[in-house]
C-alpha cells in the first residue's frame, strides 16, 4: 500500500467523521477543502494566533498572486464560512541535511525538491474536531509526488502548535 493510498483512506475516514449530522441523508461532507481565492470571506476568521490571523487577513492574497505560496481553505458547507486554512510552497532541502538512510535513496543533487507546509490555522469555533489532521492529510496528498515534505517551524508557530489543532 502506498502513502497515497493510506492518505486517501485517512481523508475519507476523517470526512466521514466530520460529516454534518443534519445532512447525513444527503451524505454531504461538513467541510470542502478548496484553493483560496479573493471571493472567499476572510473576515471573522479567528484562530487565536494574532500572527496567523493577521497573515490570513492581510497577506495571503498577495502571496498567492505572487506565486509565493498556494493557500487552501476548509469551507464549512453548512455555514459557508472558512473553518481553517493552510499554505503550501515549493522548497529545497540540501542533500547533506537529510538523514543518511533517506539521502542514499535520493539522486545525488545538491538539493532535493520538497513541499513546505508553511502556515496552518483553524478557526476557534472548529478547533478540537480533527480538522487540523484533515488539512495536514490534504496537504500531503496535494504534494504526494514529492519525495520529501517539510513543516515550517517558524518562530511565530508555538512549540507544538500543530498538536493543538489535531
Amino acid at each position: 500500500m502506498t502513502l497515497f493510498d493510506v492518505l486517501s483512506k485517512d481523508i475519507r475516514h476523517l470526512q466521514e467523521r466530520t460529516t454534518d449530522r443534519s445532512s447525513l441523508h444527503m451524505n454531504v461532507p461538513r467541510f470542502s477543502i478548496i484553493p483560496f481565492n479573493r471571493e472567499h470571506q476572510k473576515s471573522g476568521f479567528c484562530s487565536g494566533s494574532s500572527l496567523l490571523d493577521r497573515y490570513f487577513s492581510e497577506r495571503v492574497g498577495q502571496d498567492v498572486r505572487r506565486n509565493l505560496t498556494k493557500c487552501f481553505v476548509a469551507i464549512d458547507n453548512s455555514h459557508e464560512r472558512i473553518a481553517g486554512f493552510y499554505t503550501l510552497s515549493a522548497a529545497q532541502i540540501p542533500l547533506l541535511q537529510l538523514p543518511e538512510k533517506l539521502a542514499d535513496k535520493m539522486p545525488h543533487y545538491h538539493a532535493v525538491p520538497a513541499s513546505r507546509l508553511g502556515r496552518l490555522a483553524i478557526d476557534k469555533s472548529y478547533q478540537g474536531e480533527g480538522l487540523g489532521s484533515t488539512l495536514i492529510a490534504d496537504a500531503l496528498m496535494r504534494s504526494s509526488g514529492v519525495e520529501v515534505h517539510a513543516v515550517d517551524d517558524a518562530p511565530h508557530v508555538a512549540g507544538n502548535a500543530f498538536a493543538d489543532l489535531i
